[in-house]
């Protein structure tokens, strides 16, 4: 535990590029979302990795995005029958990565040996993830998913400019709700940030924080979202941390309403990030442009906040940041399991 202005100085530029490379090939990354995977390909980076994503026989599969004949893109392929042909010169793989079909000389695929890179990829709670590597936790998942009394909603995909890191820590950086969000999530007269009690279980940090002053005019804190009022509540803020890249925060929104906010994250580099939100709640059904447009306002506000953070990557050279005690745990304790994972996984 931190005091108030302590700082955190053991982390170096070879210690941050050390937790970057930890990083890449030991956990499940989100690629698209379940519901947005068809037969066409769709093209990602991922780590610096130009990849593609298809469904194959109603499964989803990822490959390098490189057709190993003369290196055209084949993610501007198609689909035929249960594989994906390369829009250059035709030829096609399997699910795979098996070469089937050569055009040009139909009679030598039987003889390619040498297959397309491709990569292990499963589908949880609506979005297809994939991993570069071994990974040493399951994929995340959120069980409200699944449950019918629940509805969700995505947004769509995007990318900051900013590392993977400091765009989880913002969803938990609770002193920034007053400022940020100031009259929705929070309220700048009210700033203060109780102790809270932060659980490492398997690979998640868990945590409940609050009451945090909330204002009831908006779709998300009506507990009917029929009748809004400018009234405040306290929000209790339930989170599951999932190391290193994933985030799910249930918000109260009356006595038996909930908001379920479900954010998957991956790198594209060190310093740019693809995002990947859903919103659910089981209430305010019939409400749903509503609900987008609150989730997209948010988002919205943080931006350029999130993107304006000096050094873009976290951590690096530390010692210029500082952690206010109590408030700040949640962030430290995400910290300080990086930098456990750097000195595991090297």
């Amino acid at each position: 535990m931190s005091r108030a202005g302590d700082r955190v100085d053991h982390v170096d530029a070879e210690t941050e590029d050390r937790i970057y490379e930890s990083l890449r090939d030991k956990f499940w990354y989100p690629v698209a979302y379940s519901d947005e995977l068809t037969d066409q390909p769709q093209s990602f980076v991922l780590c610096g990795k130009k990849l593609t994503v298809v469904r194959l026989g109603g499964e989803p599969v990822v490959f390098d995005d490189q057709c190993l004949h003369r290196g055209a893109a084949l993610s501007l392929g198609r689909v035929v029958g249960d594989c994906l042909r390369c829009p250059y010169h035709g030829w096609t793989y399997d699910a795979s990565g098996s070469v089937r079909g050569i055009p040009a000389r139909d009679e030598l695929a039987q003889h390619i040996t040498v297959k397309l890179g491709s990569y292990p990829t499963c589908e949880v709670s609506g979005l297809v993830h994939t991993c570069l590597g071994d990974p040493i936790h399951p994929p995340p998942s959120v069980p409200e998913f699944d449950d019918p009394s629940y509805q969700f909603l995505h947004l769509d995909v995007y990318e900051w400019d900013c590392s993977m890191a400091r765009r989880l820590e913002n969803y938990f950086d609770f002193s920034h709700f007053p400022w940020v969000h100031d009259g929705i999530l929070g309220d700048s007269s009210r700033p203060r940030v109780e102790d809270y009690a932060v659980e490492r279980t398997g690979g998640e940090l868990r945590f409940v924080a609050g009451p945090f002053p909330e204002f009831t005019d908006n779709v998300k804190n009506s507990p009917t979202a029929d009748i809004a009022d400018e009234s405040v509540y306290g929000a209790m803020k339930r989170y599951r941390v999932f190391i290193p890249n994933a985030m799910q925060l249930n918000s109260s929104a009356g006595e038996t309403e909930d908001y379920v906010l479900w954010v998957c994250l991956a790198p594209v580099g060190p310093e740019r990030t693809r995002c990947f939100t859903y919103q659910g709640r089981n209430y305010g059904h019939g409400h749903d442009e509503d609900f987008m447009a609150f989730a997209q306002l948010v988002t919205d506000q943080d931006r350029p906040i999130v993107e304006s953070q000096t050094p873009a990557q976290v951590p690096l050279k530390l010692p210029d940041e500082m952690f206010v005690k109590g408030a700040d745990l949640a962030l430290l304790e995400y910290r300080r399991w990086l930098l456990d994972l750097a000195g595991r996984l090297r």
